[in-house]
């Protein structure tokens, strides 16, 4: 009688979680086109506070069912999007000498290496060379990246921008700043697999990581263009950040002061519904584009 309870009990168990995964596995599609209402959202107050709700619920359901590609993916980009979004706003709206700074540059950094966290657990299904592939040297990498297909865009990419924002926020941190090599690789792949997805991030990332110093640095300003360019063209003009991204790095950069003054205008000019589906990106575009015009002068 016993052994015929435990039976009962661990078979009951056992039904629970299988139903509690199928559950999740059949929400994964729901949670995607809930995303899709976050990123048309117009009001940015509302999209912040509504945010972290979702991100911790796709958690749980991470929890349940930790192989579902479309809430792996899902936790990865809800994790970078909110940290730059609103996270790396509030950074570049305070001084690093304020109190604050220095905790929400920590949080920032903590909350996309949970998004690279993801992104490697994505990339495992694939192939288990990952994530250690992505802790090891660069030709090693390479030769694990060159065995992905398009299917593990979505994995390369996060893992690749969450790495360059972590680098980005820590410039100090040598360590971190040797890994830069990795980026290029990962966002190589994606633009020779996908170069248009998420808005041409990976054009925009390499550009950015080209462009972020001048020649005499070491930098490629002129090939970083080539790929912000790119990043531009394949949304039509019409994902605002990627213009905003030219102005604020390359410009910069390259100290043409007409090219910024223009492009972020233009952006201004540009109605954030202009693509309805990322409405949410071009008003956080609209918001950084006003703080930069305030800073022009102390830039040129």
């Amino acid at each position: 009688m016993r052994q015929r309870i435990l039976w009962v009990t661990m078979a009951t168990l056992g039904l629970g979680c299988n139903m509690a995964r199928f559950t999740a596995n059949q929400s994964a599609g729901m949670f995607k086109l809930a995303g899709k209402s976050l990123d048309a959202e117009s009001d940015l107050v509302l999209a912040r506070e509504a945010a972290p709700g979702l991100i911790k619920t796709i958690d749980g359901m991470v929890v349940v069912s930790p192989e579902n590609r479309t809430l792996l993916e899902l936790s990865a980009q809800a994790y970078c999007s909110y940290s730059f979004g609103f996270l790396e706003d509030d950074l570049e709206s305070i001084e690093e000498s304020d109190a604050r700074f220095e905790p929400l540059r920590k949080r920032t950094t903590n909350l996309y290496q949970r998004c690279e966290n993801y992104a490697a657990r994505l990339l495992r299904l694939s192939d288990e060379a990952f994530p250690d592939a992505l802790h090891k040297d660069v030709e090693t990498l390479k030769a694990a990246v060159a065995k992905l297909d398009e299917d593990d865009v979505p994995g390369l990419f996060w893992a690749g921008l969450a790495l360059a924002s972590q680098i980005n926020l820590n410039r100090d941190d040598l360590t971190l700043v040797a890994e830069l090599p990795k980026v290029e690789v990962l966002m190589k792949r994606v633009v020779a697999l996908q170069p248009g997805f998420y808005n041409g991030g990976a054009h925009l990332t390499l550009g950015l990581l080209y462009a972020a110093q001048g020649k005499a640095m070491g930098g490629k300003p002129e090939e970083g263009k080539q790929h912000l360019d790119e990043a531009i063209k394949l949304t039509g003009g019409k994902f605002l950040l990627n213009k905003v991204m030219l102005a604020h790095i390359y410009a910069v950069t390259v100290q043409d002061k007409a090219l910024y003054q223009h492009t972020l205008e233009e952006v201004l000019r540009t109605p954030a519904d202009v693509m309805p589906e990322q409405r949410l990106a071009n008003e956080i575009a609209h918001k950084k584009a006003q703080r930069y015009l305030k800073k022009m002068d102390d830039l040129f």
